[in-house]
């Protein structure tokens, strides 16, 4: 039921929506989350069960993800990926500082990113102070509840890259 419930949802969902949804108890439910990401997890399927801060979802997996990019919904370009990753990083940060950075470019990409949802605006001096949204989260599939965890996340990430290329 749980593992039902979590695939038509489409997007991450608590523990809570999926004890409404299921009429099962808070408990079972988090035992069938439990179960689910460990039978999806350990696999060699494409699919996953991720933990996003409070929320669950049903995702492919990262290694799986280019070519299932290609039918996906929501379609980032990638010169937004460079500005969203640096919000997501210096979070919050000025728009002028990213404007420093990265030129007068920045103003299309922040207009995009708003519009996309994945980041908000708030007037900030004279400027404007840019910070990411849940569904920055849970687009990019980030197990954080802070803009602390988020960029932990990414320097993890960037890690895991480099140790890679070492290798």
């Amino acid at each position: 039921m749980v593992e039902a419930v979590l695939f038509s949802a489409g997007t991450p969902v608590t523990v809570t929506d999926l004890k409404d949804a299921s009429g099962l108890d808070a408990r079972t439910v988090r035992s069938a989350l439990k179960n689910l990401m460990d039978e999806y997890n350990d696999s060699d399927r494409a699919i996953e069960i991720a933990k996003m801060g409070p929320r669950y979802a049903m995702q492919v997996k990262k290694d799986y993800a280019s070519p299932a990019a290609k039918l996906s919904a929501l379609k980032i370009p990638k010169d937004l990926l460079k500005t969203a990753s640096l919000i997501a990083y210096y979070q919050p940060v000025l728009q002028s500082k990213l404007s420093d950075l990265l030129g007068s470019k920045v103003y299309t990409h922040v207009r995009a990113l708003e519009e996309l949802g994945l980041i908000r605006r708030k007037p900030r001096k004279n400027s404007v102070e840019l910070t990411t949204t849940k569904k920055f989260i849970e687009t990019f599939g980030i197990d954080a509840r802070s803009r602390t965890e988020v960029k932990a996340w990414i320097e993890g990430e960037l890690s895991k890259k480099n140790d890679s290329r070492l290798k």
